[in-house]
């Protein structure tokens, strides 16, 4: 009946809330509010191998939420009469109206002596799959919480649901957030406030930043509207071509509706060798296309493959791979504006402060098929590479934003390359370093496993992983690269078919033995 009722109330219009006169209005700014992200329901689940307090992990949680502008994230989702979002926060957080929904549920045995606990990936020697977030649902999410927007919209759900599950040995936390609250780097800087909370009270803890203001109006001016177009402009897919790009979609998904997730594990050695197996073949083909050439050596000194760029095209070379090699690809990834767009981050907070709000573009890479599953894997994760040094430029994502700004919140973002692509998707939070975050140690009622061993410190994460919740039928042939643990391993989460499994486990193989790790 719930699944009736979301249903319905998407098709008649905005469901009903309940209101309070006395709360605080927020905004949720134009990022926040595109289409595609605002509706998906995130939850960030991680391991420890300690024994956590979980009360004090409330307790610090809702003692972050009452400083300052932070406030915000303590509030309602509501939907105003032109479809936008904004959070209405209460005045007063009370047993009724708390700032976080919380859950605690203590199963008294160890974690390797539960039926489902004992799945949870734990690092190997080797590069390995285990199981994958999607089995794991007692664990990521708030029980009966909200799992879609709405569900948020539909009562007077506090936006972040907080579920701690102890065993007498270690402690799974979930976090979860509305994706139209906050992106990979919202979370972190939430994560990291929060685990000072902890530790320092309220002391240490950084403004929120962009709360009421939103730092990308200062786009906005007169003199933005004249700079560059967007260099991918020309190669949208429109009318009929976006047509046969969803209806191959559509039918893709009709057709092949059972999709499962994996853990990837990958140790640092594997990934160190596969970037410098990647660039001696894109150094080989640059001096092999520039023979006799004197300077080929001097230009080859610039060539350069980040970790992320090698994960990517070795990943987009097993989907292609698996989904026959014939056609194009259309390799997608989440741009990170932060650390590119040239505005006054710090000038509304005068500097030290943090946001937490969506500041995500979209980077697009197109390959033929030949360049995908047959030409050395450096040159494909050079494409992406080059994707990234045309795109992330200031210039390039003011003339996206641009676009974004004008879809509003009720278009999709469009899709650059060719219609007949297989689409890949990625996300990679490597350089937001959430493991690095993330410091519970101020929770440890015991240190056991790893930390006890002399490991990873007591209150530090040994595994996270990030899943939807609710169904979401189009999350396939992707992949979440979560980021590196404290020892520089790799952990990835892959959604693809149940029969690729077999296959993707023979190429990690291969793989590592072409790499002579």
């Amino acid at each position: 009946m719930p699944a009736l009722g979301r249903f319905f109330g998407s098709l008649f219009g905005r469901p009903h809330q309940q209101t309070f006169d006395t709360d605080e209005v927020y905004p949720l700014h134009f990022l926040d509010n595109l289409a595609t992200g605002r509706v998906i329901v995130l939850s960030e689940t991680l391991r420890f191998d300690a024994v956590l307090d979980a009360t004090k992990l409330h307790d610090g949680l809702t003692r972050l939420l009452q400083q300052g502008d932070w406030r915000k994230l303590g509030g309602r989702l509501h939907m105003q009469r032109n479809g936008t979002l904004e959070i209405h926060v209460p005045r007063q957080f009370t047993r009724e109206r708390p700032a976080v929904r919380f859950t605690n549920n203590v199963l008294g045995v160890a974690i390797e002596d539960h039926a489902l606990g004992r799945q949870f990936p734990q690092p190997t020697d080797g590069p390995s799959l285990q199981t994958g977030p999607m089995s794991f649902a007692p664990f990521n999410a708030v029980p009966s919480g909200p799992a879609t927007l709405h569900d948020y919209l539909c009562g007077d759900e506090a936006i972040l649901g907080l579920h701690v599950t102890s065993f007498n040995n270690a402690t799974l936390v979930a976090l979860v957030w509305p994706h139209a609250v906050a992106g990979a780097l919202g979370v972190k800087e939430l994560f990291a406030a929060w685990s000072k909370a902890l530790r320092d009270g309220a002391d240490d803890i950084p403004p929120l930043l962009g709360a009421r203001r939103d730092v990308l109006d200062e786009l906005k001016a007169d003199a933005d509207q004249k700079e560059a177009s967007y260099a991918l402009g020309p190669r949208q897919i429109k009318g009929w071509n976006f047509v046969k790009f969803l209806v191959r979609l559509l039918w893709t998904v009709f057709t092949r509706p059972v999709v499962e997730s994996r853990a990837v594990f990958l140790p640092r050695q594997f990934v160190a060798q596969l970037q410098q197996n990647a660039l001696q073949e894109l150094e080989a083909v640059h001096d092999g296309g520039n023979s006799g050439n004197s300077s080929s050596s001097s230009s080859r000194k610039g060539l350069f493959l980040s970790e992320g760029d090698v994960l990517t095209a070795w990943a987009s070379r097993f989907v292609a791979a698996a989904r026959g090699g014939k056609r194009p690809g259309l390799i997608f990834n989440p741009l990170d504006i932060r650390s590119r767009l040239r505005i006054p981050w710090q000038a509304a907070g005068g500097g030290g402060g943090v946001y937490v709000q969506n500041l995500a573009g979209a980077m697009y890479t197109s390959v033929d098929a030949d360049m995908l599953v047959k030409r050395p894997l450096g040159e494909l994760a050079y494409a992406v590479r080059q994707s990234i040094q045309q795109q992330a430029t200031d210039e390039q994502i003011r003339a996206q934003l641009r676009l974004f700004r004008a879809l509003g919140h009720a278009k999709a973002e469009p899709l650059y390359g060719d219609a007949n692509a297989q689409l890949i998707a990625f996300s990679n939070w490597t350089k937001f370093d959430l493991f690095g975050a993330v410091d519970f140690s101020a929770a440890v009622v015991a240190a056991t496993g790893s930390a006890a061993a002399g490991g990873t410190p007591p209150g530090r994460p040994v595994y996270m992983h990030c899943v939807s919740l609710g169904e979401n039928r189009f999350q396939r042939d992707c992949f979440a690269i979560t980021g590196k643990d404290l020892d520089g391993n790799y952990w990835i989460t892959a959604f693809l078919y149940p029969e690729d499994w077999q296959g993707l486990e023979d190429y990690i193989k291969q793989t590592w033995k072409r790499i002579g790790t």
